[in-house]
């Protein structure tokens, strides 16, 4: 395995609810960087039309998260992105191509409320790839209406859909949500695991520890199918 790639972390410090000081921003990189993680997307947290995005702030602080891992000779390359809320206003904002994407691609990663309806989230699945975009969905455990009727399977193959679990529903789910997603994975439905992390305690990143665990329930070579876990990539 040639490390991981982690496509969901709030490590830029001041931006979000993750990091808060440039001390703990480091503390997280050390961290994804014993963890095995060798590709790392900065994913702070967007809402567009609630709250302007501090773009300055956010380039700056990732300019020293890359300075730091140069002084301490990571391989861990860093890439720019957000995790962006689906708001009203994200439909005009993709309609003006001024969503912020993972890397140089036009891939978003685009999270919902959690109880949104299948209507309203296929609305906006329909919206955001009607302008061009790709999606890559965030922790679709959290959406209780992808488990209805094989929904998240058309979605999946409709809207060509990338989708991504969290660490945690790898590692801390009850029993009948880890039965679900074992299935997804199984299913081929989930494309992505990531860390989702937000520190060095309560969020950790947990990327090694989440793979052998799956390794474990579903087999390695399943596993390793998905992205973010044996390196491989699909943002291209």
């Amino acid at each position: 395995m040639s490390g991981f790639t982690d496509y969901h972390a709030h490590f830029i410090y001041g931006v979000d609810d993750g990091a808060q000081t440039r001390e703990e921003m480091y503390a997280m990189l050390d961290a994804a960087a014993a963890d095995g993680v060798r590709h790392l997307f900065a994913t702070s947290h967007s809402t567009p039309g609630m709250e302007r995005f501090p773009q300055e702030i956010y380039d700056r602080h990732l300019a020293f998260a890359r300075d730091y891992c140069a002084q301490k000779g990571y391989d861990l390359k860093l890439e720019h992105g957000s995790e962006l809320l689906y708001t009203p206003a994200a439909g005009y904002a993709a309609a003006q191509h001024q969503l912020l994407t993972l890397g140089d691609t036009d891939w978003v990663l685009l999270e919902f409320v959690p109880n949104i309806t299948a209507k309203e989230l296929e609305a906006a699945l329909r919206e955001i790839t009607g302008a061009g975009y790709h999606i890559l969905v965030a922790h679709i455990e959290r959406y209780p209406c992808l488990a209805q009727n094989g929904l998240l399977a058309r979605l999946h193959e409709q809207y060509r859909l990338r989708c991504q679990i969290n660490c945690s529903a790898v590692l801390d789910s009850g029993f009948w949500q880890r039965m679900r997603l074992e299935h997804w994975i199984k299913a081929g439905l989930v494309d992505a695991i990531s860390s989702d992390a937000h520190n060095c305690t309560s969020r950790p990143t947990r990327m090694r520890q989440a793979y052998e665990q799956l390794c474990t329930r579903v087999g390695q070579t399943t596993a390793q199918k998905l992205t973010g876990l044996d390196g491989t990539e699909y943002l291209v």
